[in-house]
């Protein structure tokens, strides 16, 4: 399971946002699972809303760090690009072979958990000492 915490927050609601959705989606496939029962449907579900959510916040944050022109903009659009074009594609196709095991589906919760744990503190965290930076520049011009 993931925990919202604040440690997580970039400072910009729209991300912030789709973070916490991305956590909601992957904590209710994980009380699927451990509630037992034919979660192969629902995960198949989860997982595929997972994915797609996943591109559209990659694309949204990638958009916004382009309109505030983010320093280190092309190194995290690799990062996502490597979660998006590698690592998901593969998770995703173990799944299916493995026909939604519970076995499968912990584990791409569990990659998928802590990728976003790692990329939100690591990575998007930058975006909140950009923009505070930013906000720091402009206060000492007027001052």
């Amino acid at each position: 399971m993931l925990d919202w915490h604040e440690r997580y927050e970039v400072g910009v609601e729209s991300i912030d946002q789709a973070h916490r959705e991305i956590f909601r989606v992957i904590n209710r496939l994980h009380k699927m699972v451990h509630m037992g029962g034919n979660t192969k449907w629902a995960a198949a579900e989860a997982v595929k809303y997972v994915r797609t959510y996943v591109v559209k916040h990659f694309e949204d944050e990638e958009a916004f760090m382009r309109s505030i022109g983010f320093r280190d903009y092309e190194a995290h659009k690799a990062i996502h690009d490597g979660m998006r074009d590698r690592i998901v594609p593969r998770l995703y196709s173990r799944m299916k072979d493995r026909k939604y095991s519970d076995d499968a589906i912990h584990q791409f919760l569990d990659i998928c958990g802590k990728w976003m744990s790692k990329h939100i503190i690591g990575h998007d965290r930058e975006l909140l000492k950009y923009l505070n930076a930013d906000e720091a520049e402009a206060e000492g011009a007027e001052g």
